[in-house]
């Protein structure tokens, strides 16, 4: 569609909405100047650039298909699909489930919300790409709190319950990938983590999830909340399988200019060995004395340290008081950082990478209509974001960015002297399932008590492993490392999951 330019009516509006008191000579200036710049925009879209995501290899697919009720007990699936992956790969004949923000050609792309019901793209995300290319198939797309908004496993669509005691609930957003792996439909998934919504549902269903280092593995074809945040990561029942999967998507991408050049890439699987003879971990005295914590947490996640301590390593107690105003810090920083999103149709400006442009359209196109339908905390973040962005310029919001630059120093000092953190994931259990509360209930009432936003802000590298069980109810021990030494984080979980096991 060629674009209209814009009238002087037009201009007038707009003008107003930015504070900006033109005359009338002003206005019949702009509109004989804009008429003219049109044709700008009429340059840019005479291309027709070559995707540069996947999708386009002639592999085996099938669409997407929504999985009935009883087929999906604990309504951890949206749809269920097939890809097939490529022969004789690393990952060959490994099942995959893909959460729900994560593009895959052909199959209908949710976000776990009614607001973009679908949307289908017509591209992989680079790292279904890559997984594809090294042989594993993907099997269906994850369910997940709506937009990925909060942390107890909410979607659109129902509640993701728990599959160790489904009057529980999974943990999100990416709880139907810790349910479909927990529950055997899959051998490994895919989830994003904003705030903890990879390790807080692993935690919760008794898997292993690990968020890489920021920047680490491609983002591009992903549909995330802020660029400063967004990582995807890998969840599988064992260490082993959650560093091969690593292996494979982690990697520089030319689509995605925001990683550095190179990235440092290790063969995560084949550093697992299990030898924790030399390994020093600071215990987080702020990851465990929090008010709201459960004791029977704590205990368990002290006992899983000293498992790591039965098998030679170093454990000392250390502090860092700004950890426990982390999570004000992200709620600051993500409510302008949406903001700027979803004024950017779904992705926002200024990324220096491959911009999916049908999502761009889909997403402009049913936001101006079906708005009153995303879910209640992303209706308050957009309001506190424009609030403090029209009322304080920014300012708190700068303010928070700045803050997290002094908290990373501050990990990182702590990591010189040792080579990991250790805290529990979460500081309970997973949170019970109770169908009479609406969602605005469930903001005022439920609460994810966790340990994990502040290493979405900082970058740091951080894998939750389970450690046992409080009432039959998973717990999980978050080890997080230096930003790029994934491999220590994964190794050292490794040994604890295989010192249990024994």
């Amino acid at each position: 569609m060629p674009l209209r330019p814009p009238t002087e009516a037009d201009l007038r509006s707009l003008g107003d909405s930015l504070y900006l008191d033109l005359t009338d000579e002003e206005l019949e200036f702009f509109a004989e100047m804009a008429e003219q710049r049109a044709s700008a925009y009429e340059t840019v879209r005479s291309y027709d650039p070559e995707s540069r995501l996947g999708g386009s290899e002639r592999r085996e697919r099938s669409a997407g298909v929504r999985v009935p009720d009883e087929e999906n007990p604990h309504n951890a699936w949206v749809s269920r699909c097939y890809v097939a992956g490529d022969d004789g790969g690393e990952l060959d004949g490994l099942e995959i489930a893909i959460k729900d923000n994560v593009c895959v050609a052909g199959v209908e792309l949710t976000c776990g919300s009614e607001v973009v019901e679908g949307y289908v793209p017509d591209v992989d995300a680079t790292i279904v790409t890559r997984l594809l290319e090294a042989g594993a198939d993907v099997t269906g797309k994850a369910n997940m709190d709506d937009f990925a908004m909060t942390t107890t496993g909410h979607s659109a669509f129902g509640p993701i319950t728990n599959p160790h005691d489904d009057d529980y609930l999974a943990g999100g957003s990416s709880g139907g990938s810790a349910v479909a792996v927990a529950a055997g439909d899959a051998d490994a998934a895919i989830g994003t983590d904003q705030g903890g919504s990879v390790r807080i549902p692993a935690a919760f269903c008794g898997v292993v999830g690990h968020k890489p280092t920021y920047g680490l593995v491609p983002y591009t074809g992903c549909i995330g909340l802020a660029y400063a945040i967004d990582h995807p990561g890998p969840m599988a029942t064992d260490v082993e399988t959650v560093a091969r999967i690593l292996t494979v998507i982690a990697g520089s991408n030319e689509r995605d200019l925001r990683n550095p050049m190179p990235v440092p890439v290790e063969p995560y699987h084949d550093r697992l060995e299990g030898d924790a003879s030399d390994l020093s971990i600071g215990i987080l005295r702020e990851g465990f004395d929090q008010s709201e914590a459960d004791e029977g947490v704590l205990e368990c996640v002290r006992s899983g340290l000293e498992t790591l301590e039965s098998e030679g390593a170093t454990l000392e107690d250390v502090s860092e008081p700004m950890h426990l105003d982390a999570a004000d810090i992200h709620s600051v920083c993500t409510a302008e950082g949406l903001l700027d999103a979803m004024i950017g149709e779904g992705l926002g400006h200024g990324w220096k990478a491959w911009y999916n442009t049908s999502w761009i359209e889909f997403f402009g196109s049913t936001r101006r209509v079906r708005a009153d339908d995303f879910p209640a905390p992303l209706k308050l973040d957009l309001l506190m974001g424009a609030y403090t962005n029209d009322t304080y310029h920014s300012r708190y919001y700068a303010d928070g960015m700045n803050l997290v630059v002094e908290l990373t120093e501050r990990y990182d000092a702590l990591l010189a002297d040792h080579d990991l953190l250790a805290m529990p994931t979460t500081l309970r259990t997973a949170p019970e399932h109770d169908p009479e509360m609406d969602q605005y209930d469930r903001m005022r009432e439920t609460k994810v008590v966790a340990n994990t936003t502040a290493f979405n802000r900082t970058g740091h590298p951080a894998v939750s492993v389970p450690v046992g069980e409080v009432d039959g109810l998973p717990v999980g021990l978050m080890l997080v490392g230096s930003r790029f030494d994934d491999a220590t984080v994964l190794d050292a979980a490794e040994t604890l999951e295989s010192a249990l096991e024994d």
